[in-house]
């Protein structure tokens, strides 16, 4: 007989009183925000100190190149720094000195992140931090540029060259490259099967009245919040982890973890902590995808296990495609394989993170080369924004009737089929 599991909310009032909290909270971090930003203004100069987190070459519409900087610095502003200076060093994970004006920067901008000139940068310290000395081991076990940036970005979180990023985008893998939620499953889950003998070996000798699940979740989370600090407390991550963390609370409280509720939950909980989170496009894939996965197995968990895994990883990534379109827009015919790839990925991931730790870690990069050496066109298709608007809709109301899933389908496949005409036309 399966366990009963209690709702999250059992009364109303619990609910309004949870807005009501996070109302004020999320207020106090605006006000918190505001007044960071007056700091900010106080001179039409702005001087600090930030972090080089990634530096790549952009060209004009004339063929000026500048060089964009994006910039974290020591109170967590983050921002994106314009230098039209010739032959500027690569200066990834420096600490730099700068400044910059701050005329035109409103509070908004300030809030979504801007793009503003720098002036008078200079190196101020080189970065050999921890994170800098892993890349450089994963880096060296590497002859291919690509493939040095492709698995410094895989397990670091490192920026990636427009060339490489051109090339996963062919493929429709930038959810897989990107750090994100995903990532972080899958380190659980290796996590969990590496510590579940050692743990089962003491607890048989020391505390067999132990819950092996509940205290290497515990354990799972310290070290999970340890690879977060190394990365950088990425948002997708962040929403990723914070959900770790309720799921864990929910379950020692015989709570029902796999619900829109939770999700809700987390998410007004993290926006109302970081408000800036309002405009990560990355945060929101975050979500979106949660949410989708979430709606499948609200309909569809009555299939077998490797069903589930087969036919989720198509619905995920058919169901994102109005929304991913909305931003970025491209296709190509070699996406379709996206989900196939999602699977592969389950073994590929920890197979490397094995292959790396003893240093092999360049075993399958010819077959990695092969694979981005595919050549392939890419069209610029924007999904409509009324249509994104009905897509939303039917989105939120399949989670309380059938018939609006079916229309749900229906209007992502006629999307997904005007994509394949598209392309081939």
């Amino acid at each position: 007989m399966d366990e009963l599991k209690l709702s999250l909310f059992s009364r109303k009032r619990e609910v309004f009183a949870l807005i009501l909290f996070l109302a004020i909270l999320f207020s106090f971090n605006i006000f918190l925000k505001y007044k960071q930003f007056q700091d900010f203004k106080s001179s039409k100069y702005f001087k600090t100190s930030a972090i080089v987190l990634s530096q790549y070459i952009k060209t004009t519409k004339k063929g000026k190149k500048y060089t964009v900087l994006k910039l974290k610095t020591d109170n967590s502003l983050k921002f994106y720094g314009i230098s039209w200076q010739k032959d500027l060093k690569n200066m990834q994970s420096d600490t730099i000195k700068l400044k910059i004006n701050t005329k035109k920067i409103s509070f908004y901008r300030y809030l979504k992140g801007f793009f503003a000139p720098v002036y008078g940068m200079k190196i101020i310290s080189p970065n050999v931090g921890l994170k800098q000395k892993i890349s450089t081991i994963i880096q060296n076990e590497h002859k291919s540029r690509s493939i040095k940036e492709l698995f410094s970005a895989l397990f670091l979180g490192t920026s990636l060259q427009k060339n490489l990023r051109n090339k996963i985008q062919i493929l429709g893998i930038s959810h897989l490259v990107a750090i994100s939620g995903f990532h972080l499953g899958v380190l659980s889950a290796i996590l969990f099967f590496i510590l579940t003998p050692v743990y089962r070996l003491f607890q048989d000798k020391f505390f067999p009245y132990r819950n092996l699940r509940l205290d290497l979740m515990i354990v799972t989370l310290f070290i999970l919040f340890g690879y977060l600090y190394l990365v950088g407390f990425m948002p997708s991550l962040i929403r990723a982890y914070t959900m770790l963390v309720i799921v864990y609370i929910l379950y020692i409280r015989h709570i029902e973890i796999i619900s829109f509720q939770t999700l809700a939950l987390t998410t007004v909980l993290l926006l109302s902590f970081f408000p800036n989170l309002l405009f990560s496009i990355s945060f929101w894939f975050s979500i979106s995808g949660v949410f989708y996965i979430f709606l499948f197995l609200k309909y569809f968990s009555f299939l077998k296990p490797w069903q589930i895994i087969i036919l989720l990883n198509f619905w995920v990534y058919l169901m994102m495609q109005p929304i991913v379109h909305a931003i970025f827009g491209l296709f190509s015919l070699y996406q379709i394989y996206s989900p196939i790839l999602s699977m592969l990925f389950i073994l590929f991931y920890p197979l490397e993170l094995f292959l790396h730790i003893i240093n092999h870690g360049d075993l399958l990069d010819g077959m990695i080369l092969k694979l981005f050496s595919i050549k392939a066109t890419i069209i610029q298709i924007k999904t409509p924004l009324w249509f994104l608007i009905l897509f939303i809709f039917f989105s939120l109301f399949s989670v309380y009737k059938k018939i609006f899933l079916y229309t749900l389908v229906l209007l992502d496949l006629l999307f997904f089929g005007y994509l394949i005409l598209a392309k081939i036309s």
